[in-house]
């Protein structure tokens, strides 16, 4: 199952949940998460659950490494995969709330060198467009896209010349899907962080540490791969070959994806910290964020599409309000998902170092029961 299809189920089958006072949800995880990770046979994985602002169950279990005795602990940072696109989306709002930025920006006036070379189809896609995956750009999400985009970035030095190199060329091109038409596009959200790079003369990396992880305390966020080659001090991605789970080295190219796709798909973080800028998400959503102003988080939270906003697939209840914003994301060899229900102040993060079918099962599996346990209605 794709991201994608993934994304859409789980907005289609996930109900608002209550809270409910249980001294045993941390047994009940540990639990949970023992039985999930061995019947779909994960090398790690890990919960963090929060209600109403407090933390009231997170579990680590496995191995960082198959192979090797190191196990995972709740220190530890795993990538966020496609989940990256909502800090990304954020960034780029808090541009805009600046001043910096406009939703309603047009790629012509946004990139301007690109103006005379651009399709025409393409000058007057908005920003909001881009980051809600209506503007036509292709998706780069099968192996078979990628022999051209490294192409595409071998032609420029640094990656933030990369990333306008990746404007140039597939902005030059007929659009993929029709405009105005939901179709799932990271090369999309790399020409939205070009842009940025663009407007501020910073690199992505850069404003995402300035505009998203300072403000709200995240200190353990970063960039690409975690870890390190010659010692196993975080966990590593998985693949399997030949029946087997094999694990990749960060410094394996098999599982790292180019620098350039950054504003698509490469934060690395841990739970705590990640859970730091969910927890913003929810208080957004009610008007009290810290990042945003009210209107901004509204922007944000409001689908552009049936199920998709701005970096978030999302269910409305009748009065047009967030009852829920999820994501998932993966490369292949990791798998992370994010569940929020700003109605009961519930957050669920889950992450595993195993990106294929086996980890798409596991956030079903660990779903209906946290659902059950945690009483659903409405």
């Amino acid at each position: 199952m794709r991201v994608l299809e993934l994304l859409l189920l789980l907005v289609s089958l996930s109900l608002p949940v209550a809270a409910v006072a249980d001294t045993g949800h941390q047994v009940f995880l540990d639990q949970l998460l023992a039985e999930v990770r061995a019947k779909d046979q994960l090398p790690a994985a890990a919960v963090m659950i929060q209600i109403d602002g407090k933390t009231v169950a997170s579990s680590a279990q496995g191995l960082r490494a198959i192979g090797h005795p190191d196990k995972v602990s709740l220190q530890d940072p795993w990538e966020l995969g496609s989940d990256t696109k909502a800090i990304t989306a954020t960034m780029i709002a808090r541009l805009v709330d600046k001043g910096l930025l406009r939703f309603e920006d047009r790629l012509q006036d946004l990139l301007p060198d690109l103006a005379t070379t651009m399709d025409p189809a393409y000058r007057s896609v908005t920003l909001v467009q881009l980051l809600g995956h209506t503007g036509g750009l292709p998706p780069l999400t099968d192996d078979a896209d990628l022999p051209e985009f490294k192409r595409v970035i071998a032609t420029a030095k640094g990656v933030q010349a990369q990333r306008q190199a990746i404007a140039g060329a597939y902005l030059a091109k007929p659009p993929a899907s029709p405009i105005g038409e939901f179709s799932y596009s990271n090369i999309g959200y790399i020409v939205a962080g070009a842009i940025a790079e663009r407007r501020t003369g910073k690199s992505w990396e850069s404003l995402v540490r300035r505009e998203v992880f300072k403000p709200l305390g995240i200190h353990q966020g970063g960039f690409g791969t975690p870890g390190h080659a010659k010692k196993i001090d975080a966990p590593w991605g998985h693949k399997e070959s030949g029946g087997k789970l094999v694990a990749l080295n960060p410094n394996d190219p098999e599982g790292q994806d180019p620098l350039a796709i950054g504003p698509a798909g490469t934060i690395h973080m841990t739970l705590a910290d990640w859970m730091l800028f969910a927890q913003d998400q929810l208080d957004g959503a009610h008007g009290r964020g810290r990042l945003l102003s009210p209107e901004t988080y509204r922007i944000l939270h409001t689908p552009v599409s049936e199920h998709y906003a701005l970096g978030w697939g999302v269910k409305l209840d009748d009065q047009g309000k967030p009852l829920l914003l999820t994501h998932s994301g993966s490369n292949g060899y990791w798998i992370a998902d994010v569940r929020i229900m700003p109605k009961h102040n519930i957050i669920i993060l889950f992450v595993s170092n195993l990106g294929s079918e086996a980890a798409n099962r596991a956030i079903l599996d660990l779903g209906k029961p946290l659902r059950d346990r945690l009483k659903p209605f409405d």
